[in-house]
């Protein structure tokens, strides 16, 4: 396979794997953002923030780190892929659920419910 093949895989599992994975948690995500979000469409906002984040962390990793060369084995080219877009993925994730985790006992005390 060509450098320019191997490229473009990479490019599309690196967008593939973040997207999936905020696709995956969408429906629990927005629900969570409803509830933290009071003004119309902020939920909204926020997840397609994440999503954005996500790929374009993922895109930046591989773009920076990625291994393109012919002479490089198939197999470690997509090794280096998954790695570093799940990377990507698992930070992405990680900072949503601590901010949303730091909001939750805010939302819970104005709501007068005792943690």
């Amino acid at each position: 396979m060509n450098n320019t093949a191997l490229f473009l895989v990479s490019l599309a599992i690196s967008a593939t794997f973040p997207l999936a994975a905020i696709q995956w948690l969408k429906p629990l995500l927005l629900r969570v953002l409803n509830g933290l979000c009071n003004a119309d469409g902020s939920a909204e906002f926020w997840l397609r923030t994440t999503q954005v984040l996500a790929m374009s962390g993922s895109l930046v990793l591989l773009l920076s780190f990625g291994q393109f060369d012919a002479q490089t084995d198939l197999v470690e080219v997509l090794r280096r892929t998954l790695w570093l877009s799940l990377a990507a993925t698992f930070v992405s994730v990680a900072l949503v659920s601590r901010n949303i985790w730091r909001q939750i006992p805010r939302a819970q005390a104005d709501a007068g419910v005792q943690a």
